[in-house]
């Protein structure tokens, strides 16, 4: 009996060290810059990661190319901790007395984000702002934080845009862990200069969006797995996925908000966007872009996008479009 009592306690520590481990490449892979490459098979059975879209690919590179020749300058900026932040900004040739703030995705960049869109607020005259964030693109950072430490971060822009351009009215916009962040933000955004915030394709909450990921790829629980990844979260990142919570952000925002939501979008669900506007406290906007897949709404329906943003702006800007 001792010696059946001594096997199984080595095996249930076993077992305990691998959950642990297996929670740690879990963690690797959602949150850190740096990810262990994972067979194709398995990327393959994630939601939302068979986003496949015909000439997407080539669309893109052609888009690219074009934003970065319009590079009027990129900024600098060390943050408390050291790191360095990097910011693009494209001027207009005639400005029409706006300014986007544009917060990309996850392990995604400003130019790579905002490249479609970039040239319908280029010949319209808007002056756009593009951060890299933390952990993605030319920025320092191990880690991303779901809109945690970029919605502080981007506050440093605001500041920025507000120096540079105190004339303008500032929008922010934001698509997936950009959208969270600008929505982040929505609680605190008092500042006169900010009119409105478009969020487009965000999450309620990043524990919900890997809850909802763990259940509908791979039908596994929160518990353990979710809790021990979100200690790893607090103990390696300083916060906790429940932190990273848009949707407790908009109980209290302060500015104007438009949602936007691909109505195709198996990555970050469609019904996301509807809980985060039922439950928004401000004056609100929604626009569901049938058949578009997640951070793709503006390539599958440019026109509606642009529609949409024009009448939003146009409500809270000083200036009115001459679109």
């Amino acid at each position: 009996m001792k010696t059946f009592l001594i096997v199984a306690g080595i095996v249930l520590a076993v077992l305990i060290l691998l959950l642990f481990i297996i929670c740690g490449f879990i963690y690797n892979q959602i949150v850190w810059r740096k990810t262990i490459k994972i067979p194709k098979f398995i990327t393959n059975i994630i939601a939302g990661n068979d986003m496949a879209m015909e000439h997407y690919e080539e669309d893109a590179h052609r888009a690219e190319a074009i934003l970065l020749t319009r590079i009027t300058r990129t900024e600098e900026y060390i943050s408390d901790n050291g790191e360095k932040l990097i910011l693009r900004v494209v001027e207009p040739e005639k400005s029409n007395g706006r300014l986007i703030l544009a917060c990309h995705g996850a392990r995604s960049w400003g130019v790579g984000e905002f490249c479609f869109i970039s040239d319908y607020f280029y010949k319209n005259g808007y002056t756009v702002i593009m951060p890299d964030h933390r952990g993605c693109g030319n920025s320092d950072g191990k880690y991303m934080g779901y809109g945690t430490h970029e919605s502080r971060d981007t506050y440093y822009w605001v500041n920025y845009a507000k120096q540079h351009y105190p004339d303008l009215d500032i929008f922010l916009l934001g698509v997936s862990m950009g959208a969270a962040t600008v929505l982040m933000m929505s609680k605190n955004a008092s500042d006169a200069a900010i009119k409105g915030i478009i969020a487009d394709c965000s999450y309620t909450s990043a524990w919900d969006e890997f809850s909802y990921q763990l259940k509908t790829s791979f039908h596994l629980p929160d518990f353990p797995i979710l809790n021990i990844c979100n200690l790893y979260s607090r103990m390696i990142a300083g916060y906790s996925f429940k932190e990273a919570s848009p949707l407790n952000a908009v109980k209290e925002a302060k500015k104007p908000i438009l949602f936007i939501h691909g109505g195709k979008d198996d990555f970050v669900p469609t019904y996301m966007e509807k809980i985060l506007y039922d439950t928004c406290c401000t004056e609100k906007e929604m626009l569901v872009v049938e058949n578009a897949i997640h951070a793709r709404s503006y390539y599958t329906n440019p026109d509606a996008y642009q529609k949409a943003i024009e009448s939003f702006m146009n409500k809270y800007s000083k200036t009115k479009s001459r679109v």
